[in-house]
């Protein structure tokens, strides 16, 4: 009978690690390791249960939350997405992270169970991933392990932990009790076999009961992983002994036959995995090929893009220059015209303006060269802004002046001190920015007041802070996104080339300040342009 116990024991020894394995590799699968959630994900854990249905009432896959992701009982998938991080399985293999047979606890479906549960790593960090659980009821265990013994109700079987809990009876009643308090009363043989099965060792004893009837006990460790965490101990009558051990000798071929059974279903299931990533194996190795062709045709088209875009500033450099050389000529000499025949000629005045114009397109596409080309530099001075916006806002009126607006006022306050009005700063630069600012003004504001604002920025007292403000059409909303870049314009009255806030921009940053535009809220309509500067150079 020692034997048979043995064989028993080891059989469900061998089950356990049979079922470990299968999680194991289920959990090193790249497919699950991609996309938990996946249907090929779902295909291989319903295939993992092949073959362990005899124990295993389901495997449930938790991600590293404790989320229920899967499960492979049909009844249970409405509680996909339940919380489980409080589940015995969960606890025990993120403080272990390595396989375990973890203690009796209660199911969802109350069955009492334990499980086999490995750890899903995740590359190339290898760090925690999740949990595969197989459930697998006790009672299936004992109904097993009572298949190969005489059908009556004076056999027992009980499943023992080495502390001596009760984890397995056919009785609900006996589980979770100790084996010493159900058997050990009896005398001192059976408690000192007791101590020697929880110890992990085999051996058979015969013993009474108060009633007097004979019994004859087994018991053999069942190991998990090398460990000894339980034993199967059978009890029987003395007449059923002999008709046990016929049965087992039938048995033992149908147990030897559901060995190889259960080891094809394993290699079968090796063999899909093998073959699924060989197919990913090609399939992420052609996709390389792919990217690095896409990569070097890219990198290609950038060389190309790049040496194209090279020649095109040096083109628009040199031609910038070029034109710039008959201009200069051209202005003086209709400005000379115009006071030799006076300023009644429209003609000389078309002449002068447009080549007025062309001599600021040719400066502003020489400045974005300079900018682009890391060469725009900076000639500070100490100046007196304040007097530099009113002689800037005079320049802007006689400009003005031949086609004056009586709808249309330029305002000017100063909020500063006489003392806090000296910076150092490009004169130049800082009178084309503000010229460019009130230029727009005009361009989109056809009646109301523009108030140009000086003063001191309340968050940090060494920056000034100059607010154009008008009341014209506002900021257009298509163009808002890209308000300061290159050729952005929106101007239906003077057809700019969209270069002027570019420059304000770079020229107010180079200075070391910043410059924005925001609706005129206050006015109720209209835009206001405003930007900072250092009082001191950086």
């Amino acid at each position: 009978m020692s034997e048979d116990a043995s064989e028993v024991a080891s059989e469900t020894s061998t089950n356990l690690d049979i079922i470990s394995r299968t999680l194991q590799t289920a959990a090193s699968s790249p497919i699950l390791l991609r996309a938990a959630d996946s249907e090929e994900a779902r295909i291989l854990l319903d295939a993992a249960s092949i073959g362990t249905e005899q124990y295993t009432l389901r495997i449930n896959y938790l991600d590293p939350a404790g989320t229920l992701v899967y499960t492979t009982e049909p009844k249970l998938q409405g509680s996909i997405g339940s919380d489980r991080s409080n589940a015995q399985y969960y606890v025990q293999i993120k403080e272990k992270n390595q396989p375990t047979l973890t203690g009796l606890f209660k199911t969802t479906d109350d069955k009492m169970a334990v499980s086999v549960a490995a750890p899903v790593f995740a590359a190339p960090a290898n760090s925690f991933n999740g949990v595969l659980a197989a459930i697998i009821p006790t009672e299936s265990i004992i109904n097993k392990i009572e298949e190969r013994l005489p059908v009556t109700t004076e056999n027992q079987v009980f499943i023992v932990t080495n502390n001596g809990t009760i984890i397995g009876h056919r009785d609900p009643v006996v589980v979770g009790k100790n084996i010493f308090g159900e058997l050990g009363m009896q005398n001192v043989v059976v408690s000192k076999n007791l101590q020697l099965m929880t110890d992990g060792k085999s051996g058979v004893f015969e013993y009474s009961t108060s009633g007097g009837k004979r019994l004859v006990a087994a018991y053999s460790p069942v190991t998990f992983s090398g460990v000894h965490p339980w034993s199967v101990l059978i009890v029987m009558t003395h007449a059923q002994n002999e008709a046990f051990f016929s049965i087992l000798n039938e048995q033992r071929i149908f147990t030897i036959f559901g060995i190889i059974l259960i080891a094809i279903i394993t290699a079968i299931f090796m063999t899909f995995i093998f073959m699924i990533n060989r197919r990913l194996q090609g399939t992420v190795q052609s996709q390389d090929v792919q990217i690095k062709s896409q990569f070097d045709h890219l990198q290609e088209a950038y060389e190309r893009l790049t040496e194209q875009d090279k020649i095109k500033d040096e083109f628009i450099n040199v031609a910038a220059h070029e034109l710039r050389t008959p201009v200069l000529p051209i202005i003086l000499s209709a400005e000379g015209l115009a006071e030799d025949m006076g300023t009644e000629d429209s003609k000389v005045e078309i002449i002068l303006r447009n080549a007025k114009r062309i001599n600021k397109l040719t400066n502003d596409i020489l400045d974005v060269s300079r900018i682009k080309s890391n060469s725009f530099k900076l000639q500070k001075e100490r100046i007196n802004i304040r007097k530099l916006i009113e002689e800037t806002i005079q320049d802007i009126l006689f400009k003005v002046a031949a086609n004056p607006n009586p709808h249309l006022k330029i305002r000017f306050d100063s909020k500063l001190t006489p003392a806090k009005e000296e910076i150092m700063a490009d004169r130049g630069r800082i009178n084309q920015v503000i010229s460019n600012l009130l230029d727009n003004a005009l361009n989109f504001t056809d009646e109301g007041t523009i108030v140009v604002t000086l003063k001191h920025v309340e968050k940090w007292a060494s920056f000034i802070e100059i607010r154009i403000a008008d009341t014209g059409k506002g900021i257009d909303p298509s163009i808002r996104p890209r308000l300061f870049e290159k050729f952005v314009t929106k101007s239906e009255k003077a057809k700019g080339t969209g270069l002027g806030l570019y420059l304000c921009k770079a020229i107010v940053e180079a200075h070391g300040g910043k410059i924005w535009a925001e609706d005129n809220v206050e006015a109720g309509r209209g835009a206001i342009f405003a930007f900072t500067l250092p009082v001191e150079a950086s």
